[in-house]
């Protein structure tokens, strides 16, 4: 390490300090310093201490200016259409797929290149020129100041200072009003904006990994890799018989003859279904590993497109996902409220390949037709199904509550933790449940191939680990894996003394009845039994975070006792499902406790845009209020919305008070009457046209589990969920 002194040019005597010399008021200690160095005196700040500033030559490379990029799609569509040229493949095995799939990506890649220009955006501030001019005035009054020490000079020197101070002020008020007003919807800068405000990165700290600590972006990627490896593995569970039974379906599997899908019934892709995909794609979404966006999908030529078709009806053919798809790229984002230290508690979100998920959606459509059309999916599972939302799930649950309080009974309810739910399907099982479930041969060595030899790279910033693989699980985010997902665990058990339902892996199991002792035998048998499944299929159960809520009108002091893997569930006052918090006598008040917090966090995160004072467009901050504020209050109001009208209040405080905000309105102002001005209506008027449009569409889902929910006229002494509709 090295020491750097000027002696008497810059720094001066290190001796005693006097009022007239200079003197040393820091060290520079410097590691790895090459030679030559300068030091210079700068007089440019207000303080009578210059900063020194220390030139030297750095091993390492300094960070450039952001660098951007302008994409010329006019240029990118010639491209593509001058320079390559669409001659029907000639695919006779996998290999031929891989091939095309790779030269397809090159053209656009390519194309992509050619039509686009590098931006370089300086890092540096703009600075208006008389500000520029007065700080150069400043800067020379300043060395008159420290050589002449006129005091007429340092009043001449503050007023300049200040005058500086003034000014700066004002130009960055003038830049914010600016930005403000020039925020709108149709372009997607408002939502821009207010994402970029709700949502701010944060920056990966160090990390402990298994043998050392993390510090740079490598070694980070890498450390979290590792523990995604892990997560993706299967869980340490084994039962013999149902892995022979497994190993057995999938070696008796017959394979397709031929390479013929139409005789399987699936009809081949056309030209006009790829197209209609393409244009409902959503051009912000991230892409995966190959750098193709959706933009870029959406501006190719026909010519491409007629290619991309023939590649997807040859995957089909072939019954062969293309492995150019198979990585994911894992972008790690810290689950809330835990330690950012700590590698595992971290979320991985995952970009596939665009072309990859464009596919999807044709396999998709395959394996619904035939999961539709002999009524596979068991009626309990409301996760991705259509017309059904986490909405009817949770009614299914609160109805069967509630008609026991009507009925004088109690409900014991368990709410099943699983532990990394989709990340370790057993995939070996799933291929044998698609077998059970007779899914036509080509479909089911297809979805083989799609979930066969899967593999992932993180990625922070600008650095990615080493690819790893997946031994177990179902892609996330790919468009398949939900309804795989459902497959997989279709054949849960139920028992006809309680209720089962599902929302994807969020499940819970209730039991009701007037004598505790029979509602406990009722809910200890059907968690045995799915114990036992649980380890048929390699599914962990954490019993830790597994909550139990026994519902009771009044106060019951002897509670039944749940076990499970011998350990006994604790009753908790509440718990939370689906995003809703059901408290043990269903007042809503802890729910409508949760939302007031979690509204008023969005609210803080926002108020640059919606504040009396902010500049911006009182109908784009009205927008605001019902498209990203609104909706965190009335998530879930058709099930709810029947609380006490004092728990209501509440949340129409929350309303007032943003609307007054908003409007700038005076304290004589009436709440009803600003509404009326901006033709808003009350949020009970709201909840009650929510709940009435829900109401009214249950009755044509065709669902056998929504279908068996208590009809009933609503009655105001009750607690049940259709009281909102009075």
């Amino acid at each position: 390490m090295k020491i750097g002194i000027e002696d008497n040019k810059h720094g001066g005597d290190l001796g005693v300090p006097i009022e007239t010399a200079a003197t040393i008021l820091d060290l520079a200690l410097i590691k790895d310093f090459i030679l030559p160095y300068e030091i210079t005196s700068l007089p440019e700040l207000y303080s009578d201490h210059n900063p020194i500033k220390l030139t030297f030559k750095l091993k390492f490379s300094t960070p450039h200016d952001k660098i951007t990029s302008n994409t010329y799609w006019g240029k990118f569509q010639n491209y593509l259409r001058n320079h390559v040229e669409y001659k029907p493949y000639r695919i006779s095995n996998e290999m031929d797929i891989e091939k095309a799939v790779r030269n397809f990506e090159k053209n656009l890649q390519e194309a992509h290149r050619f039509a686009t220009k590098i931006v370089k955006k300086s890092t540096s501030t703009y600075i208006h020129p008389n500000i520029k001019n007065l700080i150069k005035t400043r800067n020379k009054t300043k060395k008159d100041w420290q050589t002449l020490r006129n005091p007429s000079i340092k009043t001449e020197l503050n007023r300049i200072e200040k005058l500086i101070k003034k000014l700066e002020k004002e130009s960055r008020q003038k830049d914010k009003t600016e930005e403000l007003e020039t925020l709108n919807p149709e372009n997607g800068t408002l939502w821009t904006k207010a994402k970029i405000m709700r949502r701010k990165a944060q920056k990966i700290p160090a990390l402990k990994g298994e043998f050392k600590l993390a510090l740079s972006d490598p070694d980070k990627a890498e450390t979290i890799a590792l523990s995604l490896e892990k997560q993706f593995s299967l869980n340490n569970l084994s039962h013999s018989e149902t892995e022979e039974e497994v190993n057995e379906s999938r070696n008796n599997f017959s394979p397709p003859i031929n390479n013929n899908y139409q005789n399987d019934n699936i009809n081949s892709i056309q030209t006009s279904d790829v197209i209609k995909i393409i244009r409902k794609l959503n051009i912000k979404k991230a892409c995966g590993r190959d750098g193709i966006t959706y933009k870029m999908i959406k501006n190719i030529p026909c010519t491409m497109v007629f290619a991309f078709t023939e590649i997807i009806n040859n995957i089909f053919n072939f019954n062969y996902f293309p492995n150019a798809w198979k990585t994911a790229v894992v972008v790690p984002i810290l689950k809330p409220g835990k330690d950012p230290t700590i590698p595992e508690n971290y979320r991985p979100i995952s970009l596939l390949s665009t072309l990859s998920k464009i596919t999807e959606n044709f396999i998709l459509d395959k394996l619904n037709e035939h999961l539709i059309g002999n009524k596979i999916l068991c009626p309990e599972q409301f996760g991705f199904r259509k017309s059904l939302t986490t909405n009817h799930q949770l009614l299914r649950v609160v109805e069967y509550i509630t008609s026991g309080f009507d009925r004088g009974e109690c409900t014991a309810a368990v709410f099943l933790d699983i532990q990394k739910a989709f990340d370790r399907v057993w995939k070996q099982g799933l291929i044998h449940k698609l077998i059970m479930y007779k899914t036509p041969p080509n479909l089911v060595q297809l979805l083989n191939s799609y979930l066969d030899d899967r593999k992932f790279v993180v990625r922070i910033g600008n650095s990615s680990s080493e690819s790893k693989t997946m031994k177990a699980g179902i892609p996330q985010g790919g468009k398949i894996s939900p309804v795989l997902y459902s497959i997989y665990v279709n054949d849960i058990p139920t028992t006809h003394k309680t209720l089962l339902g599902m929302y994807a892996d969020d499940t819970t199991i209730l039991a009701r009845n007037k004598n505790p002792k029979y509602t406990a035998a009722a809910i200890n048998q059907h968690v045995q039994k799915l114990d036992d499944w649980f380890v048929k299929w390699k599914i962990a159960l954490n019993v830790s975070k597994t909550e139990a809520v026994y519902f009771a009108k009044g106060e019951k002091k002897h509670k039944p006792v749940i076990k499970i893997k011998n350990k006994i569930i604790p009753w908790s006052q509440q718990a939370k499902y689906l995003g809703t918090i059901l408290d043990n006598k269903l007042t809503w008040q802890s729910h409508i406790s949760s939302i007031k917090t979690k509204f008023r966090n969005v609210t803080r995160k926002l108020y640059p845009l919606i504040a009396r004072d902010s500049d911006m467009k009182r109908k784009y901050k009205i927008l605001i209020y019902t498209a990203i504020l609104r909706p965190i209050i009335t998530y879930g109001c058709p099930i709810w919305g029947s609380a006490v009208k004092s728990n209501i209040n509440k949340l129409e405080v929350l309303e007032n008070n943003i609307i007054r905000q908003i409007c700038k309105a005076g304290w004589y102002m009436r709440n009803e009457d600003i509404r009326k001005a901006i033709k808003l209506p009350s949020l009970k008027d709201f909840i009650k046209k929510i709940s009435v449009n829900f109401y009214n569409n249950i009755e044509n889902i065709d669902n056998e589990a929504i279908q068996q929910i208590d009809k009933y006229t609503p009655n105001i002494k009750s607690k049940r969920p259709r009281k909102i509709l009075l």
